[in-house]
């Protein structure tokens, strides 16, 4: 059975819900809830398997409510409902995270559930991931590369890895990974792909390393292995004449920081880092 819940401020929402799921065999109907808050008190002390948000709701909408879910139980698997906001749905669709436009059907509801047991899986947490920042940025995961269905989730998380730690908030992210949108779209693709990049973590086992706290987001450093906090251990001490540590310097430098991931707000650090390569590189060839 799949434990679900759903959350709609208009209470003939619920009730056409409610009598839609009770026919699902597969389904076990947890809870109705007309606001977010009695959503996230309930799953405090009850275990869930999916929820159903609305999108559109006063105060805290579903995109917004998503992550603070998540950060109750990062497994959880969101299914938005929605009658509007096309270009969010259409970015749902893309990154096959479920939606269902409104009024729910028994039929629509039937392929949902389908999804849901495909994804209802128990993951093993795997070792730290190896995070690759020099050519194409990448996760490695027990010498696999991490697959991603969504470009902008993965940039999400590149942003952070390349901010080592600080906590950003949403506003600044969104400048740098949606410069060109105004602030409501710019927010609503930050949500959207925030969510995508904590399920995937969560489906890779590695959801240790994303941290959230009172809107700020980070990179938790030390659950990651990650090459450009080895490239600025070495050259803090740079005096080290290891001829591994000089072949390190001229690989990263060759292939340049993120530089096949294309990512704009990257390459003012990307000089930065090659300029001290550079000098480094110097230093350490005429000492050997």
């Amino acid at each position: 059975m799949i434990r679900i819940a759903a959350v709609d401020d208009e209470m003939h929402v619920l009730e056409r819900f409610e009598r839609i799921v009770l026919e699902v065999k597969e389904l076990e109907l947890c809870g109705l809830f007309e606001t977010g808050e009695q959503l996230l008190s309930y799953l405090k002390d009850h275990p869930l398997d999916a929820v159903f948000l609305d999108i559109e709701m006063p105060g805290v909408n579903g995109l917004q409510l998503s992550e603070r879910i998540l950060d109750i139980n990062e497994t959880i698997d969101i299914v938005f409902v929605t009658a509007y906001n096309q270009y969010a749905v259409e970015a749902f669709e893309l990154q096959a995270m479920d939606y269902i436009m409104k009024p729910l059907t028994a039929e629509r509801l039937g392929k949902t559930v389908q999804r849901l047991l495909k994804t209802k899986r128990t993951v093993e947490r795997p070792g730290k991931p190896i995070i690759q920042c020099f050519g194409d940025f990448e996760v490695f995961l027990n010498g696999e590369v991490l697959a991603w269905k969504n470009s902008k989730a993965k940039e999400l998380l590149a942003f952070l890895i390349h901010k080592k730690g600080v906590p950003v908030n949403w506003e600044k992210i969104a400048d740098a990974v949606w410069p060109d949108y105004d602030s409501e779209k710019a927010q609503t693709n930050f949500h959207a792909n925030t969510y995508l990049l904590r399920k995937r973590l969560a489906e890779a086992g590695i959801s240790q390393i994303l941290e959230s706290r009172r809107g700020n987001y980070r990179v938790v450093t030390e659950q990651v292995f990650c090459e450009l906090y080895q490239l600025e251990e070495l050259i803090k001490g740079y005096q080290s004449k290891r001829t591994e540590d000089l072949r390190l310097l001229e690989q990263l430098k060759h292939r340049g920081y993120m530089e096949a991931s294309g990512y704009a707000w990257a390459h003012p650090r990307a000089a930065e880092l090659d300029e001290m390569c550079t000098r480094v590189m110097d230093d350490l060839k005429k000492k050997n």
